[in-house]
């Protein structure tokens, strides 16, 4: 299992950026747990457990964003865990 951690940058607060990305995840049927929130500095973080071809779709939805967000640049880390620590893929507040 591997984990993918996400730091989005451009316009991704207040453009559907979070709900994009669970009804992405929801309609495809992606296999993935974490959480997608939105952080004090304006970015938005995903964590996400999986594996490889799940957290590559992921990421591609994540570049795609809303249709009313900007993706400027993408930071990523990706590791292998023995297990994720969530149950499900959800919207952090």
């Amino acid at each position: 299992m591997l984990e993918m951690k996400l730091y989005i940058h451009g316009s991704v607060q207040g453009v559907g950026y979070r709900y994009s990305i669970i009804e992405h995840i929801e309609r495809n049927q992606i296999m993935v747990t974490g959480y997608v929130t939105n952080l004090p500095n304006g970015t938005v973080e995903i964590l996400a457990y999986g594996d490889i071809e799940a957290l590559k779709d992921l990421r591609r939805s994540a570049l795609e964003g809303s249709s009313r967000s900007v993706v400027r640049e993408i930071e990523e880390s990706i590791h292998e865990v023995t297990e994720s620590p969530y149950s499900s893929f959800d919207i952090k507040y």
